[in-house]
Parts: structure tokens; C-alpha cells; sequence
């Protein structure tokens, strides 16, 4: 077991490359963090979909018990005058989301927005992946910071 200086050499030129590649991947995950930042709005949160109600016009549904049914149906039949329309359910959208004690919250979402409702969305989802890379990079870059204190130390001792 001769002592091999040219791996000790070795193995620094690695660790200097390793830590010149997380380096510049953290650079790139704050700079895109940034970036997302300044393309506009981020929301925490997810769309869903709903049937809305016919607008007016639309006849309304009413619930009848059965001995109330026959009226009903007579009342209807003798409103000939009335124009009955029929239309295809549309379909809503609610922004829903937890709040920081984790409740359930939602508000409408005009159609017209859910474009840009949806971009913001993706924007945040973006950001919670550079994030968390970020993080991971940063924990791995002070570990081995604190790992090479250590043993500079006890290079140092000599």
C-alpha cells in the first residue's frame, strides 16, 4: 500500500469539476427563477371545471312531489306562448387552492381568463422545481464545503 499522490491529485481535479458543474447549475436555476418571476403573474393553485347554469331564458328545473307533478306538467303545457329554449350546459371554471393552514379555497374563473390563469399555474409549478434544484444544489455545495473544512483541518495539524 505505497502512497499514490497522482489519485489524491486526481480526486481534487474531480471535486473541482463536480462543484464547477453544480456551480453553474445554480447560477441557471436562479437566473430562470428570476426570469419566471419578471414573465408575470404566479399562482398556487389548479382550475377545475364545472356545469354553470343556462343563462336567461333557459327554463328553470324544479323538483315536484308526486302529487304535484300533474300540475306541473298541466301548468307548463298550458303556457304555449312561452318560448321554450334548450341550451347545451356550459361549462365554468373555479381557481381552487389550500391556504397556509392548508384550506380548501376557490373563487370563479371567467372563461376568458383560464388562459392566462392556466400559464400562471405552469409558471408556478416551474418555479417549485427550480426551487427545490436550487435548494439541493445549495445543501450539496455546503456539505461538501463542510466536509473540506474538516479535513483542511486536519491537514493543516501537520
Amino acid at each position: 500500500h505505497a502512497a499514490n499522490p497522482a489519485l489524491a491529485m486526481t480526486l481534487l481535479k474531480e471535486i473541482q469539476d463536480i462543484v464547477a458543474r453544480w456551480q453553474t447549475e445554480l447560477q441557471t436555476a436562479v437566473r430562470n427563477i428570476q426570469d419566471l418571476y419578471m414573465e408575470g403573474p404566479i399562482i398556487d393553485g389548479w382550475l377545475e371545471s364545472h356545469p354553470r347554469e343556462a343563462q336567461e331564458g333557459a327554463g328553470a328545473v324544479r323538483l315536484a312531489q308526486g302529487d304535484r307533478l300533474m300540475d306541473y306538467v298541466a301548468e307548463v303545457v298550458d303556457q304555449p306562448d312561452e318560448k321554450v329554449t334548450y341550451e347545451t350546459p356550459r361549462t365554468g371554471y373555479r381557481l381552487c387552492g389550500l391556504d397556509g393552514d392548508g384550506q380548501f379555497w376557490s373563487r370563479p374563473c371567467p372563461p376568458d381568463q383560464v388562459p392566462s390563469v392556466s400559464v400562471a399555474i405552469a409558471r408556478y409549478q416551474k418555479i417549485k422545481q427550480l426551487i427545490s434544484r436550487k435548494e439541493e444544489l445549495e445543501t450539496r455545495l455546503s456539505q461538501l464545503s463542510e466536509t473540506l473544512v474538516v479535513m483542511h483541518g486536519h491537514l493543516s495539524k501537520d
